[in-house]
């Protein structure tokens, strides 16, 4: 401790008991490795070095001279952080009370920050301590303090210390320089500006070497992902900046969750680019080659990963925020019963298109009847199914619902029924009913349309008012229209052949007899007549 004690301003000391008190009262949420930086760092935004001391483990020094000591070194860890060292992210300082597990330190101890002495990056260390009668604290170790006194040998005025202009030098927001905010915003656009011109020309070299990104989609695709890039660049390049710059600890702690936000939302806007492109470019290879049956499993999967992706940036964004996740996550525990309850038809929807998807008893494009609702499938969510009805509405259908339902799918049958009953009429006599039957045959037979099995025209049966024949056969088509096509033809011919036949096709008629009978009446003389 000798350097350190070296480098620190003599100041004579004052009674420490109202620092016993506060610690002892713990009123600054010392209970993880980043609550105890955030407590700090705001203590010296305040210039309260008193407060800022508290955040320190001054047990190594003697109680007479503890308080005004603490001050110098809260001032002293101010300035070398300043000038040559940083905080680290907030995503990298632990909300847990017991700490990082797996960071390779001891038990009970979290780096915070970094400094540079002689040209190497070293670790301050902050560890937990239970004072008597207390909870356990998160405070800078003794030995952190100590690397204080040898980085304080070889500070530097910064380029920002030599930029800032006389007359706002003691100016401060937010508790640090004025001049530093101005610097941090002109930094900003300077980086963004960087950035994007690096990521612009380093497309434009892919381009002259890869003819594909010229044109087409992989064209839209690679402008599309600049901005993101860029702004991800930006990020890393603005954070990199700052700290060469010398820009306030302050200032860089406090913007520094705006910079980790910016970043997570650039990652996840580059995933989501590339899932869409991804997915984009896999449809358009199953339609091309036919694989109508994977485009489902394609637009679902593509929609379940962009909620993973939401997912995932919500929980840094979070992080980077300082929301504690755990303790939501414990009262999602507490109340997982009421969710899972509350959260059952949604469930089983998913679940459901999970189903429809493995199943597929429909396919996107399909026409298909689901419980006496006709329609086309025009999409199957993560939710429900749309159906485009023959009305042209659109009718939405809970996958769950679907998964139970009664589901007849007209669009994966290999051939059309074709039944027809003749009506003939009586006056038909019995060559002329065979010579019909012999021709239709014939029509059937001769048609590479109609599928050989079955295959059959019989004379059925005596009607009310007819002779009736009936003609039963599969036309193989894959499209509907095409079916109405040949039914078409072949409803012609059977028009043509039953006249030539000398036969003609009957209609719904009655005959009625009438006959006369005489009825003896009785005459005035009182004689039959």
């Amino acid at each position: 401790m000798s350097s350190l004690a070296q480098s620190l301003p003599e100041i004579s000391p004052k009674p420490d008991q109202e620092q016993e008190k506060i610690v002892t009262n713990d009123q600054y949420r010392r209970d993880t490795p980043r609550a105890m930086v955030n407590g700090l760092i705001g203590a010296l935004a305040e210039n309260n070095y008193t407060k800022a001391s508290l955040f320190l483990d001054l047990s190594e020094i003697q109680k007479p001279s503890r308080e005004f000591r603490g001050r110098a070194m809260a001032r002293l860890l101010q300035s070398v952080l300043d000038r040559s060292g940083g905080i680290l992210p907030t995503y990298d300082l632990s909300i847990e009370a017991v700490g990082a597990t797996d960071d390779g330190l001891p038990a009970n101890q979290d780096r915070f920050a970094f400094i540079r002495i002689d040209g190497k990056l070293i670790d301050l260390i902050a560890h937990r301590i239970t004072p008597a009668e207390h909870v356990p604290i998160w405070l800078v170790s003794p030995s952190s303090l100590q690397l204080l006194g040898d980085a304080a040998l070889s500070l530097t005025p910064t380029l920002i210390e030599q930029l800032t202009p006389a007359a706002v030098s003691d100016k401060k927001f937010a508790g640090a320089p004025l001049f530093d905010w101005f610097a941090v915003l002109l930094l900003a656009i300077i980086m963004f500006t960087i950035a994007r011109a690096f990521t612009s020309m380093l497309f434009w070299l892919l381009a002259r070497g890869i003819p594909a990104l010229r044109e087409g989609r992989a064209e839209h695709v690679g402008r599309a992902l600049l901005l993101p890039i860029g702004l991800s660049i930006a990020c890393f390049l603005f954070s990199i900046s700052m700290y060469f710059m010398g820009i306030s600890v302050v200032a860089r702690t406090k913007i520094a969750p705006i910079i980790e936000i910016v970043f997570w939302v650039a990652i996840a806007w580059i995933v989501w680019r590339a899932v869409d492109a991804i997915a984009t470019s896999s449809l358009s290879a199953m339609s091309r080659h036919g694989q109508l049956g994977a485009i489902s499993i394609v637009t679902l999967a593509r929609r379940a990963v962009k909620l993973l992706i939401v997912v995932a940036g919500l929980i840094a964004i979070a992080g980077s925020l300082g929301i504690n996740l755990t303790a939501w996550l414990a009262a999602l525990g507490i109340g997982g019963l009421a969710f899972a309850l509350g959260a059952q038809k949604t469930i089983e929807h998913f679940i459901g298109s999970l189903s429809l998807i493995a199943d597929q008893p429909v396919r996107v494009g399909d026409f298909c009847q689901v419980d006496g609702i006709m329609g086309t499938v025009e999409d199957i969510g993560m939710r429900s199914t749309r159906l485009r009805t023959l009305d042209r509405t659109m009718v939405s259908i809970p996958n769950g619902t679907m998964s139970q339902a009664r589901i007849e799918n007209y669009g994966t049958r290999d051939r059309f029924k074709f039944n027809a009953l003749l009506n003939l009429v009586y006056a038909t006599t019995p060559d002329q009913m065979r010579e019909v039957l012999w021709r239709l045959r014939g029509l059937l037979e001769a048609d590479e349309r109609v599928a050989e099995d079955p295959r059959r025209v019989r004379f059925k049966g005596f009607g009310a008012s007819s002779l009736d024949v009936e003609v039963l056969a599969y036309v193989v088509a894959t499209d509907y229209n095409e079916f109405l096509a040949i039914q078409e033809e072949l409803n012609l011919s059977i028009l043509e052949i039953v006249p030539e036949c000398g036969s003609d096709f009957a209609f719904p008629t009655q005959t009625i007899y009438w006959e006369e009978k005489s009825v003896m009446l009785p005459s005035q003389d009182g004689k039959q007549t």
